[in-house]
């Protein structure tokens, strides 16, 4: 409790995670049809591998990349019908 640091980094956490995220998404749901919104919400792990590509260094397979891939194609599609 005395580190303002530690703090101010959890206070962030947890503000922008639950905080923004659920309202950012139940505006989503209110401007954009339910299931686009639904879809874009489920699109985090595929919107946050290339931070774990970056941030941590880590390798991603081919599975990875390809699954990323598809998931981003049927969004794509979902917005063009």
């Amino acid at each position: 409790m005395t580190n303002r640091g530690v703090m101010l980094a959890t206070f962030s956490g947890a503000f922008c995670g639950p905080f923004l995220g659920v309202w950012l998404s139940l505006i989503a749901v209110t401007l954009i049809a339910a299931g686009v919104a639904a879809t874009l919400n489920a699109m985090t792990p595929v919107m946050i591998l290339p931070l774990v590509i970056f941030y941590y260094r880590e390798k991603v397979t081919v599975r990875g990349f390809l699954g990323a891939l598809v998931a981003i194609v049927g969004v794509a599609l979902l917005f063009l019908a």
